[in-house]
Parts: C-alpha cells; sequence; structure tokens
C-alpha cells in the first residue's frame, strides 16, 4: 500500500484539498440557482408565468433542461425560490436603512423615506407577483404556497415594526401584526396601481408619483399608529 509522504505533501496541504474540493460543487450548484432565478424572473416579467416553459428559462439563462431540474422540480417550486430571495433581500436591505434612527429629529419621517428607496415600485417583480397572485386563483397548490410565503413576509415585518418601534421608545395604538398587514396591503396597491396606470406617466414619473403617494399614506397611518404624534404629512 502506498503512503503520502508527508514532507513532499503536508497533511494540511491534503485536509484543505479535500474541503475545497467538496465546497466547488456546491458554489457552483448555488451560482446555477441564481443563474436560473435571475433568468425566470426576466421570463415570467417578458411573457408571463403561464406563458413560460422550462426550455424559455433555460435558454435565457443558458442552461439545460438537465440543469433546471437539477435544481428545481417544477416552475412553480422555482418561483418558491425566487419569492424567497427577493422577499431576504428586501428586508436585509430595509433592516440596513432603518439602522441609527435614534439620531434623527422626526424617526418616523426618516424611516419612511429610507424604506420607499428599498420597497420602491419594482416593476417587474410586482408584475411576476401579481401575475403568480392569478395563476394560483387557478391552482390551489399554488395559493397554499403563496399564503405560506405571505404569512412569513407579515411576521417579518411584525417584527421589524416591533424591533423599530421598540429601540425608538415609540408606543404603538395598533398590535404590530395589524400594522404591518396595513403596511403591506398599502405597498401592494399603490405599487400594482403604478404598474397597471396608463401611459401618461413613464419611469421616472411614474416611479416617483408612486413614491409620493405612498409617502403621504404612510405618514398620515403610521403618525396615527404612534401614541402622541399628530396624523400630519409635514
Amino acid at each position: 500500500m502506498s503512503t503520502f509522504d508527508t514532507g513532499l505533501y503536508p497533511i494540511q496541504f491534503c485536509i484543505v484539498t479535500v474541503q475545497e474540493s467538496e465546497a466547488r460543487p456546491r458554489r457552483r450548484r448555488e451560482e446555477t440557482v441564481e443563474r436560473l432565478l435571475d433568468a425566470a424572473l426576466e421570463t415570467f416579467a417578458e411573457i408571463g408565468f403561464a406563458a413560460a416553459s422550462v426550455e424559455d428559462i433555460c435558454r435565457r439563462g443558458g442552461f439545460t433542461r438537465g440543469a433546471f431540474y437539477s435544481s428545481f422540480r417544477s416552475k412553480d417550486e422555482l418561483f418558491e425560490a425566487l419569492f424567497v430571495r427577493e422577499t431576504a433581500r428586501n428586508f436585509a436591505r430595509a433592516e440596513e436603512q432603518l439602522a441609527g434612527l435614534e439620531g434623527e429629529s422626526d424617526p418616523i419621517a426618516a424611516a419612511i423615506e429610507r424604506c420607499l428607496g428599498t420597497f420602491r415600485a419594482d416593476r417587474t417583480w410586482v408584475l411576476v407577483h401579481t401575475e403568480y397572485a392569478l395563476h394560483a386563483t387557478r391552482h390551489p397548490e399554488a395559493a397554499a404556497a403563496l399564503r405560506r410565503h405571505a404569512e412569513q413576509t407579515h411576521r417579518q415585518l411584525t417584527d421589524l415594526i416591533s424591533e423599530v418601534s421598540g429601540r425608538l421608545g415609540l408606543r404603538l395604538t395598533v398590535p404590530a401584526n395589524r400594522l404591518a398587514r396595513i403596511v403591506l396591503a398599502v405597498h401592494d396597491g399603490v405599487v400594482i396601481r403604478e404598474v397597471l396606470g396608463g401611459p401618461e406617466r413613464t419611469g421616472a414619473a411614474r416611479d416617483r408619483a408612486a413614491s409620493d403617494l405612498e409617502r403621504t399614506t404612510l405618514l398620515l397611518l403610521l403618525r396615527s399608529a404612534v401614541a402622541g404624534q399628530q396624523p400630519s404629512i409635514d
């Protein structure tokens, strides 16, 4: 039986090499999944969830069907992964934006202003999410999955509201979980309205109008939901 010459091949080198060789396929799979999600987001936004085929997604991402099915069992499973990724990204950005509010003279207005840049009217994701919601009305399993993810989003926003209000010493006049549902409804309503709006507003003008409407609504809502605040948009 042959043995390693530990002088020529130090044991540390052997261990690192084995660890790297095991990590490499995992990194490749993660990269494949990310590229598939990017391709799916673009494809769903362009031609719709129902119309898009696995081949369409693979063609845009430069993959074979085998690469797709080694990562996802179906388009619905892919959408679930897409929902998780987009939501996680938004909450990570929001938590970063809401750091340091203690130094603001008007933390409520500052929080809204910071978050409008994070939860902006993202036309691509809103189109994809809205279309999938329509798909879910005709497919019970998709509807159940969408409800699970919506409840997870609600819990995350509830936790964020509780954490930020506690950190700022603000007393809420409504439960955080109820406030979270209202905030989500306002946001969804505004962005869908703007996405489905007429051609008179496009690009920056459309986004600015959406931000102004959401800013005004959230200021009135959050000032009313915090004890000692006047429901003003100033």
